[in-house]
């Protein structure tokens, strides 16, 4: 059941050329991303002078998470079920398998990209071992973190009355506010640690990042499977 509702979801995302431009922008910019810049890895040479080198690692990691900013594939997936919602419902399923399902596409359409653009940072960022393992683990639990903001505020601002499919994907405001906190979380990892005169290392504080974003995370997750499942199966 829960491959069946996955290919569904899938199906639902590349039939819609509105969704996939909307909300799926970040399968095309993360491995452009990379693959820029393991062509220009100069540019580092450039840019470590002005954020020390420790700092190197600090604005890849949120460049990263800026670029799969951009998918945002589960924020409208609740609304664009639109008034054929009971379809879903009265499948021999739990909520949480179809929002699950709505959950792995953001984390494979986005996890799979973010590794090969993280992975091809590693690969030019001058830093320790420590500090390119976290940065991709941060990456991956951004990843995360985000499909289940999305998810979450999908379930509580839905909109299932629309007559066109681009109401809920370019008028929502759930997409609009998960888009704003993605953006805030990868100017905070940039931002803060400049703003905290480095009084940490940058394995300490990825690490630190990677703790408070894994514990929203199980957060997150849980009010989905909980709270968030019983809103799905009364709307």
């Amino acid at each position: 059941a829960g491959t069946a509702l996955l290919a569904r979801e899938l199906r639902h995302f590349g039939g819609n050329p509105s969704y996939m431009l909307n909300c799926g922008l970040g399968i095309l910019l993360l491995p452009l991303g990379g693959t820029a810049l393991l062509w220009k890895r100069d540019l580092l040479d450039v840019l470590q002078p002005m954020v020390g080198g420790q700092g190197i690692a600090l604005i890849l990691c949120a460049l990263v998470c800026l670029l799969a900013s951009m998918n945002l594939m589960a924020a409208p997936s609740v609304s664009l079920e639109g008034r054929t919602l009971w379809l879903v419902q009265s499948l021999p399923v739990v909520p949480w398998q179809a929002l699950r399902a709505k959950l792995d596409v953001q984390l494979v359409l986005t996890g799979v990209p973010v590794l090969f653009c993280a992975l091809c940072m590693v690969i030019v960022l001058p830093g320790s071992v420590l500090e390119k393992v976290l940065l991709v683990i941060v990456a991956l639990l951004y990843t995360l973190l985000s499909a289940l903001a999305a998810l979450a505020l999908g379930l509580k601002m839905p909109n299932l009355t629309w007559t066109n499919e681009t109401t809920p994907i370019k008028q929502s405001g759930c997409v609009m506010l998960s888009l704003f906190a993605n953006w805030f979380y990868a100017l905070a990892l940039g931002g803060l640690y400049f703003l905290c005169g480095n009084a940490l290392s940058a394995a300490v504080y990825l690490a630190i990042f990677a703790v408070v974003t894994a514990a929203g995370s199980a957060l997150l997750l849980h009010w989905v499977k909980q709270r968030g499942a019983r809103i799905f199966a009364a709307l």
